[in-house]
């Protein structure tokens, strides 16, 4: 019950980020803090994990394979040229979703993990296409292929940071 609860918080803060985009940074920004004060060791493995996500996501970017729309608040203008602040937020969230869940994601085995990391995350970014946070403008078989090639190492890399960080908290 407690890994349904958890998955389905993960989906509402997933379309916070996604459909909402700026409108809902300030209750993105309060879950993520409420998450890591009640688990201490997410916000590490987030911060760590989340990097990769990030640059990766900024070259894909800058390769054209994905764009963003530009926020309309000034506010959010200096992120135009990196990728969206809820998008930063959301690889937090997630990185942060997968340390609460360590126990069961560290029972796949690897190809398992990459086979639906794969799936999962172009699927994400597929539906983030169809709610207009993304456009891609490669079209969208050639595009879906490549984030899922992308995300099937993201996958393989954070199950190798989850066991290398898992074995320092017991250590």
């Amino acid at each position: 019950m407690k890994y349904i609860a958890i998955g389905l918080g993960f989906n509402l803060f997933w379309l916070l980020a996604v459909w909402g985009q700026y409108q809902y940074v300030g209750i993105l920004i309060a879950l993520l803090i409420g998450c890591w004060l009640f688990y201490h060791r997410s916000c590490p493995f987030a911060l760590i994990a989340s990097v990769i996500g990030i640059c990766g996501d900024y070259v894909l970017s800058q390769l054209e394979v994905m764009q963003f729309p530009l926020p309309q608040d000034p506010l959010f203008a200096p992120f135009n040229d990196f990728i969206p602040l809820w998008l930063i937020l959301l690889w937090l969230g997630f990185t942060s979703m997968v340390w609460v869940m360590r126990e069961q994601v560290q029972k796949l085995p690897l190809w398992g993990a990459m086979m639906g990391g794969s799936l999962g995350g172009a699927i994400s970014y597929w539906t983030g296409l169809t709610l207009g946070a993304v456009i891609w403008p490669y079209g969208e078989l050639i595009t879906f292929i490549g984030i899922a090639v992308v995300w099937s190492l993201y996958s393989g890399y954070l199950l190798w940071l989850l066991q290398m960080m898992t074995k320092r908290e017991i250590a």
